[in-house]
């Protein structure tokens, strides 16, 4: 918790409160009071601090006290201001957090990426990504924030430095830092891809536009494709496309950049949504090593599946770190061979098999209410057997249960594909789980960072 100076009495007029997203309000004095040209009213005010709300005191910053002297050394009679001026202020400031996020950036080397790409400005570019990190991405507080931290290496910014700075940097300077910033982060590791999506009610934003919606939200969103050090859970590139693009349309694209930025001797760790025919096939000319699972609905993840199972499940296949059983076998899927890694989870049997039956009883409601006058859908022939009446528009329907205890048998099975045919199911499933620190960034970026919501406005 940052240190700060001792809380004051609020001043009982001129005063406005606004509230941040994080839940700091902040005090503002109204300077002067009129009305535009348009006849509407408004004001000047300036932040002179933040409520208490404990106590429901001012803890002052740097403009009330300047604030203060100015009334004070013109003479001006602001009986209010008079009366909360406090005896002294304290002059100790935040340091632990500068301290601690300058050593990381030291240690992993993004100082020094940032100093040889951005030589005038990387210390600018680290100072505002320390203020997103500890107080949130909204600019107009980040006076109060060098108010109450030591930022020892950085002249003071305010809100609309911060603007000029975003503006400043380019594409040409981006696609510097990021080709720098692979050179030392990919030989490293492994590489994991994923995508997300980030709404927005801004309609002048030319990539934002309605697809996928990742959180269920009825907004237009663009995508965000990253790549994420599997190891180090570091970022190293992202690129920003159309919202309207599905996940496996991009993945080429993607690919395309990240060779031209080197990012080749690598491991790609990718999930079941980018897998299409062409872009395996697509991995595999480029010489891209790649795990990802295969998508159990497919007619050759069941046939895999179903050749296997029965020889999963044996005490020489269990994987005793992660308790589960696995075997691997060679496959010529798309015209090139890979290796098939099937896995049998127990706990995931069992909640599977809740799924199965929670997805049938909704399918026996569906039904109920349609059997009159309903139109009968490819879902519903997967578990139950309907038979048409002969008055028009009704029928009636039962379970399948030879088509239930198919899907049963599946319970508990996954599938990793990988065109590196010398791993072992072990190391290849270690891999795929550290796939999942990039979700937790995903979610750290929308909720711990608070950029759920894109803020450009026209």
């Amino acid at each position: 918790m940052p240190l700060r100076a001792s809380p004051i009495p609020m001043p009982q007029s001129k005063i406005t409160f606004k509230t941040a997203e994080n839940g700091t309000i902040y005090a503002y004095y109204t300077l002067k009071a009129y009305r535009s040209k348009n006849g509407k009213p408004t004001s000047e005010q300036v932040a002179i601090g933040k409520k208490d709300t404990n106590t429901g005191m001012l803890i002052p910053n740097r403009r009330y006290f300047q604030l203060f002297k100015e009334n004070a050394d013109s003479k001006k009679t602001d009986k209010v201001m008079m009366q909360t001026k406090p005896l002294s202020s304290c002059g100790v400031k935040n340091y632990g957090n500068i301290y601690t996020l300058m050593e990381l950036a030291r240690t992993t080397g993004l100082q020094k990426t940032l100093e040889k790409c951005f030589p005038a400005k990387w210390h600018q570019i680290l100072a505002v990504a320390f203020y997103i990190l500890c107080e949130g991405n909204v600019m107009m507080y980040i006076d109060d924030w060098f108010d109450e931290t030591d930022i020892y290496f950085v002249e003071r910014l305010n809100d609309w430095q911060c603007s000029r700075l975003f503006a400043s940097v380019g594409y040409d300077e981006r696609m510097h830092f990021f080709k720098e910033w692979v050179f030392l982060r990919a030989e490293q590791e492994y590489i994991a891809y994923d995508v997300t999506s980030i709404s927005t009610y801004s309609k002048g934003i030319d990539n934002a536009e309605w697809g996928y919606n990742r959180d269920n939200e009825q907004l237009p969103q663009l995508n965000i494709g990253m790549f994420h050090g599997a190891e180090s859970h570091l970022p190293v590139y992202y690129n920003l496309y159309n919202g309207s693009i599905t996940d496996k349309s991009h993945l080429v694209f993607m690919m395309d950049g990240a060779q031209k930025l080197g990012i080749t001797k690598v491991r790609f760790v990718f999930d079941r949504g980018f897998v299409t025919e062409n872009n395996l096939k697509y991995m595999h000319e480029q010489g891209f090593l790649f795990i990802t699972a295969f998508p159990h609905h497919l007619a050759d993840a069941k046939k895999i599946i179903d050749g296997n199972k029965n020889e999963v499940r044996k005490s020489v296949n269990r994987i005793n770190r992660f308790d589960i059983y696995a075997v691997s076998v060679d496959i010529d899927v798309y015209g090139f061979k890979m290796k098939a890694h099937v896995f049998f989870d127990t706990e995931k049997q069992v909640m599977d098999e809740k799924l199965i039956y929670a997805h049938i009883e909704r399918l026996e409601a569906e039904l109920e209410k349609m059997h009159k006058s309903g139109h009968i859908t490819k879902k519903h022939t997967d578990f139950f057997i309907i038979e048409q009446e002969q008055k028009k528009g009704t029928f009636s329907f039962m379970p399948d249960n030879d088509k239930i205890d198919e899907r049963l048998s599946r319970a508990g099975f996954f599938i990793l594909l990988s065109n590196d045919r010398e791993m072992n199911s072990a190391d290849v499933l270690a891999i795929y789980k550290g796939k999942d620190a990039i979700e937790k960034n995903f979610d750290q970026l929308k909720n711990g960072l608070d950029f759920r919501r894109l803020r450009t406005h026209i």
